[in-house]
């Protein structure tokens, strides 16, 4: 089962860094394990829709996860990151981005899927949340550089690229970058067919709770002035989390308007947007990174947290119980 390897090789390396590596900040996707399924998920129904290339804007959050088990980066060069040497050779007289804005773009194969897709991950101070309009913007130019070296005279713009965004629950209802971007996502000139947002939302912002970061009932309720369709899903749940990315690729193709009829000129009209908004309701097992203590700020939540089982080991429980999988 591959949400169950996925799961099972995230919470390993999460474990591993931990206890190798407990004094470095490294916003582990522990209690979000499951955004590793969603993306997954994503990256494989766009295949069945043609994409071939995904332009991806990740979080601090389940940044080195994402990257080291999904998105094949060498994990002995992450290590050395970690460690704090540079992601360049030591002749290289470039010392390096932070670590948590890590980027390498990866290569993905899918069984049943002739062709390979390619993901470009940004390279973005992603708690400011700069990677929502450059990945607007890239996967928009990438694919009409894709229509125009095949020749294609008339195309819709979100044929052969897809966007997808990563968001923390407080950068994405806080940041004004965020509304800036989605005000912008429709207009003829910008639109990029449709971009799939995920906030990995853990229901507290660094040490504030919801509650004392926003008027509004839910972190993904500012998308609702663009009317963008927002899917509620329990990050528990990994076949919920891919049935949310299953529907939210298909909405995107399926209404998706703007076209091109020459490349000399964008498309007329600002109904081209086609985003979608993936709101994941999860836990953050440790602190905003892992030298806090949570239970200093959030002590009802974070006795809760504790007394519970990971989402991984709660899935393969499941699965267990239900015969699909044996304890050997």
């Amino acid at each position: 089962d591959r949400f169950h390897e996925l799961l099972a090789k995230t919470e390993v390396f999460e474990h591993f860094l931990q206890k190798k590596l407990p004094n470095v900040k490294r916003y582990g996707l522990e209690g979000s394990e499951s955004i590793v399924v969603l993306l997954d998920q994503l990256i494989f129904e766009a295949t069945q829709h043609g994409i071939v290339d995904i332009v991806a804007g990740l979080s601090h959050r389940g940044r080195m996860s994402i990257l080291a088990n999904l998105l094949e980066y060498p994990q002995d060069e992450m290590l050395r990151k970690l460690r704090g040497g540079s992601e360049f050779s030591d002749e290289s007289p470039h010392s390096g981005d932070m670590l948590v804005d890590l980027a390498k773009p990866a290569t993905l194969r899918y069984p049943g899927v002739e062709s390979p897709v390619n993901v470009d991950v940004l390279w973005n101070a992603c708690h400011l949340e700069s990677g929502m309009p450059v990945g607007m913007g890239k996967s928009r130019t990438k694919d009409i550089n894709i229509a125009r070296a095949q020749n294609r005279r008339s195309h819709t713009i979100g044929d052969h690229v897809l966007s997808v965004s990563l968001h923390g629950d407080s950068s994405f209802a806080g940041q004004g970058i965020v509304a800036e971007s989605l005000g912008m996502s429709g207009l003829a000139h910008f639109t990029n067919g449709g971009t799939v947002h995920v906030v990995i939302n853990n229901q507290v912002g660094y040490t504030t709770p919801a509650s004392h970061t926003r008027t509004t009932r839910y972190a993904s309720d500012i998308a609702k002035f663009a009317d963008i369709p927002i899917i509620h899903v329990n990050g528990d749940y990994p076949e919920e989390l891919a049935r949310a990315a299953r529907t939210a690729v298909a909405y995107r193709q399926k209404f998706r308007k703007a076209s091109t009829k020459s490349f000399g000129k964008c498309a007329v009209g600002n109904d081209g947007a086609c985003d979608v908004v993936i709101d994941v309701w999860t836990f953050r097992k440790r602190g905003h990174n892992e030298l806090d203590e949570p239970a200093f700020t959030q002590p009802a939540m974070y006795k809760r947290i504790n007394s519970r089982k990971s989402i991984p080991v709660t899935y393969e429980d499941r699965l267990i119980a239900s015969g699909e999988l044996t304890k050997e």
